[in-house]
């Protein structure tokens, strides 16, 4: 498991070395990640999917976790009396988990790359959805963005290249494209991973790693443990729990925060240090909650 997460760090650490060597260019990277990655990403995955009640079921269980850590997080953001930024940025870190890169590598390496379907459902279609509608609600709240503030939020929402392509992907599905097309496709989506971890990794500032350390704890107890809890609770009166897919449905319940969800927060100018350091905690949290969770659910 350990080989499967390393590209995380790896990467990271890279993204890092070349900003303090060079200079900061995470602002294009996700230009290119929006623009062409993930629209790569959607179109050739989404295509080729065979819908039935399970990928209904997980799609379903996605929105319900993301609704419950939703009240969570802002319950307690509320408690805490977080200012408008701060609390946009503590939702969006306990809303919307890594279900992509951190998560398809746990699930390959508990399960196999047979069950990876599920968690790739959960997050285009769940996390990713999500984070495209209203995730950038939330942004665009906590930026307190005033001019044209709806037609900027649905200009972002329905104008966004990557959901675009989930629209397309559904449209054609089951349709093979041409062979090249494929090829390109497939060369375009490879790059998400390693940019999207090396714009994390240019954004880290480790000096302030240990502000708004409150904070990042219990973002991650919104996000690692407390949702995942409830939804056990629901999932264990609704779904049979031994089964595989449940199994790794759960599992992308409990994934620590999203890359792309604390990009898109930067992005969108909300706190810097309180989503990335909840970022890179959150990482390293899910080495002990994910293998201690797969072992509960194995009891």
């Amino acid at each position: 498991m350990i080989e499967e997460i390393a590209p995380v760090f790896l990467f990271v650490l890279i993204g890092y070395i070349f900003k303090v060597a060079k200079e900061d260019i995470s602002h294009e990277l996700t230009e290119f990640v929006i623009y062409f990655s993930l629209p790569a990403l959607a179109l050739s995955k989404i295509r080729h999917l065979e819908y039935n009640d399970i990928i209904f079921k997980v799609i379903g269980i996605s929105y319900v976790a993301m609704f419950i850590a939703f009240v969570f997080s802002l319950a307690l953001g509320k408690l805490m009396k977080l200012s408008r930024k701060d609390l946009a940025t503590f939702m969006m870190v306990s809303i919307f988990g890594n279900t992509s890169f951190v998560g398809f590598s746990y699930i390959e390496s508990l399960y196999s790359m047979k069950e990876v379907v599920y968690a790739l459902v959960y997050d285009q279609l769940g996390t990713f959805v999500a984070l495209l509608t209203f995730g950038i609600a939330i942004i665009s709240w906590g930026a307190n963005k005033q001019d044209s503030h709806k037609e900027h939020v649905l200009k972002q929402i329905f104008l966004s290249p990557p959901l675009i392509a989930i629209v397309v992907a559904v449209y054609f599905h089951g349709v093979d494209f041409p062979a090249y097309l494929e090829g390109i496709l497939d060369k375009l989506q490879a790059t998400l991973i390693p940019l999207v971890t090396i714009i994390v990794g240019m954004k880290l500032e480790l000096k302030s790693l240990g502000s708004y350390f409150k904070e990042n704890v219990l973002a991650l107890f919104v996000k690692m443990f407390l949702t995942p809890l409830a939804m056990l609770g629901l999932m264990h009166l609704f779904f049979d729990m031994t089964k595989t897919w449940s199994k790794v449905t759960f599992l992308e319940i409990a994934m620590p925060p999203m890359t792309m969800a604390t990009v898109y927060a930067i992005k969108g100018g909300l706190n810097k240090n309180l989503a990335i350091n909840a970022l890179a905690l959150g990482i390293l949290v899910s080495f002990v909650s994910i293998v201690a969770w797969n072992m509960f659910l194995g009891m």
